[in-house]
């Protein structure tokens, strides 16, 4: 994704939860397929920040699907996205305070 990302560099216990699959996707699959069907899957709510730029994946983007989400052709339940993550972190944090119901 980034020059000199490297597998063997990915600090495997970033994310602890058991939850939690991280996967090295080196031919870029999972990130060409979203940036092709992103607007496809229509987000339930409204997202600030820019659509990403036609380039050859999508990456730096965070996407939060709701607990009812299905996966089988296409994955359904996107509540919302955001991209780069940093300039829309703060979007991040409100709609999962709105999915834990501390927010509404």
């Amino acid at each position: 994704m980034y020059p000199g990302d490297e597998a063997s560099r990915w600090p495997r216990t970033l994310f602890r939860d058991p939850r939690v699959q991280q996967r090295w996707d080196e031919p870029k699959a999972a990130g060409r397929w979203f940036l092709d069907h992103l607007r496809d899957l229509r987000p339930s709510r409204h997202v600030d920040g820019r659509f990403p730029q036609k380039v050859d994946a999508m990456w730096d983007t965070w996407m939060l699907f709701d607990r009812k989400a299905t996966w089988k052709d296409r994955p359904d339940g996107l509540l919302s996205w955001g991209y780069p993550i940093m300039a829309t972190r703060d979007q991040l944090q409100q709609d999962l305070d709105v999915v834990a119901g501390t927010r509404r």
